[in-house]
């Protein structure tokens, strides 16, 4: 007579409060239309070209050209473009998301049983998702986390138990970094000679594990070569690196977190650290042998987050990329003392989580009120599609959530609408979506973002068929007259 199946109670119950943790993190991102990340229409608008490149109506074809050889930043991307032929780009970024929330959890369970730590710490990674570098719109960089934690945890097991079949996965995984994003690959590098160092497994481990990189770093090395060398100062930026405030820098570590207005995110994150750091003080933790390896890799990766610069030509809060590593890793670190005290703190951190989550949602909400989307699709509709746009956004910043939520919010026309809007990401040398090289464009100044009082009719307007306004009283001037206004939006139009 066979055994009958017997479900072991206990082994079920972390795996599902990780999920419970990480459907609570996604909710969020699926209450109304308008995600409140600085860089979000951007994407949204780079998957919609890449989506529809060929819709005849969007003209993209006209203003735009792809170019799926010197990017990294395709691991976002091409899944979002492949879901938006059949959800819209909206859906998909959002579907790309919730993939990346539920697999923070997965990963760190990997990471934590590859450095023979306790799996139920991995009930607190979900909560590294709603952090600065998501509410930036970081998103390539937002999927490399994940991803930089598994490679962490395939380099572990294979210095320890080498596998064929896991140093191809692993070289696989390295190059899928790059096209995420290359800092990512950078961190997962550094960490992997520190641990394979740090091993004492011998050298002929030490390399097969290392030698799992040579594929993404020659490709690193071309792109590098044909992406950033190839450009010109004006296409790249020609400022040179610039360093915060060293106390300045330190209190960025604390803001990891904060993204809403108010104190209620600042609360939580420390309520969390509280009851994490209460597990990990919980008497009778085991015994490891080089149990100091990953308490030294945070202290290495730390020291990364200090001395990388905050900004080099275009590329700006380079020093946040370190952060997410660098909590995971913390998260991760402390040996646990097995028993119900450590269990109830954990389950703790969950409910937590859960309670915290539930504002968020409220506070998307009330960011859908504030962003007046019926009155920017009024304004949206107003224009032909396939046309030029500038957008001047004179009010960046919300009430609701932290960084300037607005900031790319004319991005949504080319979303609707096609055509192309400035200033976009297309004039970088780092994504798929390019302006096309025989289509010249009036040179933005620098900043000009964040100024656009600058604004010029006459200068910046003279190639422009649209302006697209949020906030400011004054008007444009000469060829420009209003269109359409509503709420905070306003519309002008090029009469030639």
């Amino acid at each position: 007579m066979p055994a009958p199946v017997v479900f072991d109670v206990g082994a079920l119950a972390w795996p599902a409060l990780c999920a419970c943790a990480a459907i609570a993190a996604i909710v969020p991102l699926w209450i109304g239309r308008f995600l409140p990340y600085q860089d979000a229409p951007q994407h949204i608008a780079a998957i919609r070209v890449l989506a529809d490149y060929h819709t005849p109506g969007f003209a993209f074809e006209k203003w735009f050209e792809i170019d799926l050889v010197r990017s990294q930043y395709l691991g976002f991307y091409l899944p979002a473009a492949i879901l938006a032929r059949v959800w819209g780009p909206e859906a998909a970024c959002r579907l790309v998301l919730s993939a990346i929330a539920l697999a923070l959890p997965a990963a760190t369970w990997l990471l934590l049983r590859s450095f023979g730590r306790d799996v139920r710490l991995a009930v607190l990674s979900p909560a590294l998702f709603h952090t600065a570098p998501l509410y930036l719109g970081f998103f390539n960089f937002v999927e490399s986390i994940p991803a930089t934690i598994f490679v962490i945890a395939l380099v572990e097991r294979e210095l320890h138990s080498p596998r064929a079949a896991r140093a191809a996965l692993l070289a696989i995984a390295a190059v899928v970094l790059l096209y995420l994003h290359p800092s990512a690959l950078a961190l997962a590098l550094g960490a992997a000679a520190f641990l394979a160092v740090t091993a004492g497994t011998g050298i002929r481990r030490t390399l097969r594990a290392m030698s799992a990189f040579v594929p993404a770093v020659a490709l690193f090395a071309a792109w590098m070569v044909r992406s950033l060398f190839g450009q010109s100062s004006a296409t790249v930026g020609s400022a040179g690196p610039h360093w915060q405030p060293l106390l300045e820098r330190a209190l960025d570590v604390a803001r990891l977190g904060n993204v809403l207005a108010g104190h209620v995110d600042e609360l939580f994150v420390a309520l969390l650290f509280a009851t994490w750091a209460a597990a990990a003080l919980v008497p009778g933790r085991p015994s490891q042998p080089r149990w100091w390896r990953l308490p030294l890799l945070v202290a290495l990766i730390g020291g990364v987050y200090f001395a990388v610069p905050e900004s080099l030509g275009a590329a700006g809060s380079m020093h946040l990329r370190a952060l997410p590593l660098l909590a995971a890793l913390l998260l991760a670190m402390p040996l646990l003392a097995p028993g119900r005290l450590t269990s109830a703190l954990l389950v703790a951190a969950v409910v937590l989580q859960l309670g915290y989550d539930a504002k968020l949602a409220s506070a998307y909400r009330s960011f859908e009120v504030e962003a007046e989307g019926a009155q920017l699709e009024q304004i949206l509709q107003r224009a032909e599609p396939g046309k030029r746009v500038l957008a001047l956004v004179h009010e960046r910043q919300s009430r609701v959530v932290q960084f300037q939520a607005y900031q790319h919010f004319g991005m949504y026309y080319q979303v609707e609408r096609g055509g192309r809007v400035r200033r976009n990401f297309a004039e970088l040398p780092w994504t798929p979506v390019r302006l096309r090289a025989d289509t010249p464009v009036v040179p933005l100044p620098p900043g000009f973002g964040e100024h656009p009082e600058w604004f010029d009719a006459q200068r910046e307007g003279a190639d422009e068929d649209y302006l697209l306004v949020r906030g400011g009283s004054d008007a444009p001037g000469a060829p420009f007259v209003l269109k359409a206004h509503a709420g905070q939006w306003a519309l002008y139009q090029a009469v030639r």
